[in-house]
């Protein structure tokens, strides 16, 4: 089983931003400042890197030394396709991220699902830091889960 960690919640709540973090790095922004300039968000790099960070948990960029990522292979690809491939990709890499299929494994395995209530709770149970902090991901979480068709 997969160990879930505090890494493993994704901060950038905008996926269409998170989308592209890797078209940034494809015309030459390669610091989270540069990045975060490119997708439209102004925190002198914070949110770059938090933008940065999901585009790597999905597969699509690489940092390969202190703040200059590159894209991976699946990044390159990604460039090239249409919006239905990439939101297709998208799809696919998010519902494979260790937090939402967990999250997917759960809604499924009630009937009927889950409350978005219930849902919350659920993860502030199984986000390992405070509950606080849990809360403000929640809001993330969910907006992914919407993103890949989930009615909450």
């Amino acid at each position: 089983m997969t160990v879930i960690d505090t890494s493993n919640f994704l901060q950038a709540d905008d996926i269409e931003k998170v989308m592209l973090v890797p078209f940034a790095v494809h015309n030459g922004h390669h610091t989270d400042d540069a990045m975060e300039n490119y997708i439209g968000v102004d925190s002198n790099g914070r949110q770059g890197r938090y933008y940065r960070l999901a585009a790597e948990k999905l597969g699509l960029v690489e940092l390969i030394r202190n703040n200059h990522t590159i894209l991976t292979p699946i990044g390159q690809n990604f460039v090239t396709f249409n919006k239905s491939q990439q939101d297709q990709y998208m799809d696919s890499a998010i519902r494979n991220l260790p937090v939402f299929a967990a999250a997917i494994q759960f809604t499924q395995s009630q009937t009927p699902p889950p409350s978005q209530s219930q849902l919350k709770q659920w993860f502030i149970n199984l986000y390992p830091g405070e509950q606080n902090t849990a809360e403000r991901r929640f809001y993330t979480f969910i907006n992914y889960l919407r993103f890949c068709g989930f009615q909450y």
